[in-house]
């Protein structure tokens, strides 16, 4: 059974060996879980050499929806309290684990064959909330067409952090894996299927034999459009909309025949006050860690409406939006 990971980019192919179950797969189509893992941390906050940390650990499940879009919601949603010992976090933040940053409301993410082109949400989703959704949904942003057979070159690249000039090299073997986060013990093996290439019509074209791998860096301090809370809403929550000037930015993006990874890596300079400047590092990383088949119709979006990657793009109402 193809499943669409990536519209215009990836698909799966899913083994399904029991003849039983293949009307659990085709009633209501196929379901990806990602896990989802934000590390944050936030130095010289009340003295210098302190570093107050954050994570956030909750799972990202996305369905195809038509031939652009992705029906997603998150699931599953904690907040980890940093290992004190840990000489990386001199102090840890007093968030409750119980407050919920993200809830189960769906969106959904609509692609173009060069990667995200919109998100329709809840017209009313707190803005601080938003941010958040699209610094992670940042993370399935390819933003240019794997198709063109190049290994290095320069592009315009639009994410959450803003509109930005990044270098991109692509990876085409079996390089050194990236390294995992010492605190990131989710599992993103798949056993059950194989990813591949998609053709412009989203068909299997062929297995990743090779590991296929991407390194866009951003020129962080060149970016335009660049108003953004991030993930640091967590860290600054008396003061949400402090921003962040961002001094660094890297994406890498893996993907084998059974693994697809993608992280980021931010860092920028924030400032407190007249003269204390805070310095802000974000580690977010996102694993598709299973494909299951979907055990209800996909869900409506209540009054719905459009907005850009961008983490400050304006919310236009979406005049037409059918349910299926």
């Amino acid at each position: 059974m193809l499943v669409t990971l990536l519209p215009f980019f990836l698909v799966a192919n899913v083994v399904v060996d029991d003849s039983r179950r293949q009307s659990e797969w085709t009633t209501y189509g196929a379901e990806c879980t990602y896990d989802v893992f934000v590390n944050m941390s936030l130095a010289n906050v009340v003295h210098e050499g302190d570093n107050y940390c954050s994570m956030i650990v909750s799972e990202l499940k996305c369905r195809p929806k038509g031939d652009d879009s992705l029906s997603c919601y998150f699931g599953s949603f904690n907040i980890r309290r940093p290992d004190p010992k840990k000489s990386r976090c001199t102090n840890t933040l007093d968030l409750s684990t119980q407050q919920k940053f993200l809830d189960e409301k769906p969106f959904e993410i609509r692609f173009n064959p060069h990667g995200i082109e919109n998100l329709v949400v809840h017209r009313t989703i707190p803005r601080w909330r938003l941010a958040l959704i699209k610094n992670i949904v940042s993370q399935l942003n390819i933003g240019f067409k794997v198709q063109e057979n190049r290994d290095r070159f320069s592009m315009q690249d639009n994410s959450a952090i803003g509109q930005c000039e990044a270098d991109v090299q692509i990876i085409r073997g079996d390089p050194e894996s990236a390294e995992d986060d010492d605190d990131d013990d989710s599992s993103a093996v798949g056993a059950n299927f194989m990813i591949g290439f998609a053709s412009s019509n989203n068909n299997f074209t062929q297995p990743i034999e090779k590991t296929f791998r991407v390194k866009k860096v951003r020129d962080a301090k060149r970016c335009t459009r660049t108003t953004n809370i991030g993930n640091q809403q967590t860290l600054s929550r008396n003061n949400p909309f402090v921003l962040t000037n961002m001094t660094e930015s890297i994406s890498h993006i893996e993907i084998s025949k059974d693994r697809f990874m993608t992280y980021t890596i931010s860092e920028g300079m924030r400032k407190g006050n007249m003269t204390q400047i805070m310095r802000s590092r974000e580690n977010l990383r996102l694993k598709l860690k299973r494909i299951d088949f979907a055990r209800s119709p996909l869900p409506e979006i209540q009054d719905p409406s459009a907005t850009g990657i961008l983490a400050f793009s304006d919310i236009e109402y979406v005049r037409e939006y059918p349910s299926q």
